[in-house]
């Protein structure tokens, strides 16, 4: 399946409730239990992705090259984060995301995301090349 113009502004989320696992806590001490900045990336990563992956060929896969994150508001235990990503353009193997992230009272973050779409197959001999050494 081609990745074609017609394809801009459609849209994805994706959500998670803010545990343990997404703490700032865990990503340096001293840092409050609060969702994290790396845990949103992951969560616009994961929802682009997720988009991505129902208008690919079988055998590619897409990985991301760029995020940017506006993180806004802090999201304390509990309470659900959802994400909203937006396709912008489409430029041969490039997708480029905007994308808001909302939690149950506010909106906690914003920013862009970019994507390529990579032959899986290929990708995984050179990271096994890489990692033979």
């Amino acid at each position: 399946m081609a990745l074609t113009p017609d394809l801009v502004g459609q849209s994805e989320t994706g959500s998670v409730v803010a545990g343990p696992q997404h703490f700032a806590s865990l990503v340096f001490s001293g840092a409050p239990d609060v969702f994290s900045t790396p845990a949103l990336g992951a969560l616009v990563e994961a929802t682009a992705a997720g988009w991505l992956a129902k208008h690919i060929d079988p055998g590619q896969m897409s990985v991301g090259a760029q995020i940017v994150i506006n993180h806004t508001g802090a999201t304390p235990p509990g309470l659900t984060v959802t994400v909203e990503t937006k396709v912008t353009a489409i430029d041969g193997r490039r997708v480029d995301y905007e994308w808001t992230a909302r939690d149950n009272r506010e909106q906690v973050g914003n920013g862009t995301h970019q994507r390529f779409v990579i032959d899986a197959e290929r990708f995984m001999s050179r990271l096994a090349t890489k990692t033979a050494g």
